[in-house]
């Protein structure tokens, strides 16, 4: 199945707005851009916010992920990828390497864990990974069974080395029915 841009509206590709949380590396976030871009997405890079300071767990010494989809909130854009390097985690998970708000416009992902053991190539490649599945989540794709698409759960840097960074045949059907939903509630005055 050939693979179609992520356009919301007839006459426009979904405008995403990368949001650094904290210091995050500018070339880190210029190839998640151009990779996230190559998938037909308008990408703007907002200017870096500070880390929710409630966010912080001082018995856990890692970051609530939910905090993160908080500040994304307010930024605009069809869609609000928080990206930073602190260590995440989510209720009662270890950690976690991103969240998004299923059926909303806000995701967060960390860098943090992405980076163990491998080079930078390997470690983009692993962002992108992330970035797009946690985008896929803000459709409405759950998580999905097929080892090699983006949308599979990753438990550990070895799920995430082993999937792709594009949705499977299954989860890009169900991306094209949410894209045609969404197009007919624009129309409809929605």
């Amino acid at each position: 199945m050939a693979k179609r841009p992520l356009q919301l509206h007839a006459d426009r590709l979904l405008a995403l707005t990368l949001l650094p949380a904290g210091p995050v590396e500018q070339e880190d976030l210029n190839h998640l851009a151009s990779a996230l871009s190559g998938k037909g997405m308008s990408v703007t890079i907002a200017t870096e916010r500070p880390v929710p300071p409630e966010a912080f767990n001082s018995r856990r010494q890692q970051y609530r992920a939910d905090d993160f989809l908080e500040s994304a909130r307010i930024v605009p854009g069809d869609r609000v990828l928080a990206v930073t390097n602190y260590d995440l985690y989510a209720g009662n998970l270890n950690f976690v390497f991103g969240m998004a708000e299923s059926l909303g416009r806000c995701a967060v992902i960390s860098l943090f864990r992405l980076r163990v053991g491998v080079d930078v190539e390997e470690f983009r490649r692993r962002a992108v990974k992330e970035a797009v599945h946690e985008l896929g989540h803000t459709f409405g794709l759950c998580h999905c069974s097929n080892s090699r698409c983006v949308m599979y759960f990753s438990n550990s840097l070895g799920d995430t080395d082993r999937k792709g960074t594009d949705w499977c045949e299954v989860c890009e059907r169900q991306l094209c029915s949410y894209r045609e939903q969404f197009s007919l509630f624009q129309h409809n005055g929605g």
